[in-house]
């Protein structure tokens, strides 16, 4: 990887979504950058393709045509296989809804992304505990998901994407299921990693006050991002 890449780039970037006879460009000649240790929001009206735009970005949707580079390695030339090593070492996603493991505690799931990587048992736990214990939560690291509150569950799927370091971050709606001190909080954290590990931050979001935290805000309409002053 080179060092001096840019966290994220598009260059030229489609995707289009098809219902019977209606296609729509959901992202249209897209390009944009994200430096490294950036972080940028983006806004939008619902259905405008935000959570689209983070799935391509991460890998998880194909696009019609256009690349996408993570760390200056083309992310959108690799197998499903590469790609997936690709996110676990590069990139960490918060989505929307937390999408844990029912059946595994929230130690276990926060510490789910270093034991993929290869990393020791005793060692993914030990770090599992640290990021827990940073986001509130050490005293519930034993219990599952249906035993913890919506908000609970937030903090540990933002657990589980910080715990790799990754060279991006990127976060769907982070705090919307999050009361205001809690998301306060979480939003410092993030700060904190970006400020110690140089980690970039795109994060979506319906809420003001959130995007007015972050360097950069876009928002994204008819398939562009546009910036706001």
């Amino acid at each position: 990887m080179n060092n001096q890449a840019a966290a994220i780039e598009c260059r030229g970037v489609y995707k289009t979504f098809k219902e019977g006879s209606l296609s729509v460009d959901v992202l249209a000649n897209m390009s944009f950058t994200v430096k490294r240790g950036e972080q940028v929001a983006i806004v939008g009206r619902s259905g405008a393709g935000k959570s689209t735009l983070l799935h391509v970005l991460g890998g998880l949707e194909n696009v019609e045509r256009g690349d996408v580079f993570v760390g200056g390695v083309h992310m959108s030339a690799l197998g499903a296989a590469a790609r997936g090593k690709l996110r676990n070492k590069r990139l960490g996603f918060v989505y929307q809804f937390h999408h844990l493991l029912g059946e595994f505690t929230a130690l276990e799931n926060v510490a789910m992304p270093l034991l993929i990587r290869g990393t020791a048992g005793q060692e993914a736990t030990l770090a599992a505990a640290e990021i827990l214990e940073r986001v509130g939560l050490s005293e519930r690291q034993r219990h599952k998901p249906g035993e913890l509150s919506g908000g609970e569950r937030q903090r540990v799927a933002i657990a589980r994407a910080l715990i790799t370091r990754p060279d991006c971050l990127l976060a769907d709606e982070p705090t919307g299921n999050l009361d205001r001190q809690t998301a306060e909080s979480i939003l410092a954290l993030f700060q904190e990693i970006n400020r110690e590990n140089a980690t970039s931050v795109v994060l979506v979001t319906h809420d003001e006050a959130v995007a007015a935290r972050m360097d950069r805000r876009l928002n994204l309409a008819d398939g562009q991002l546009h910036p706001i002053a």
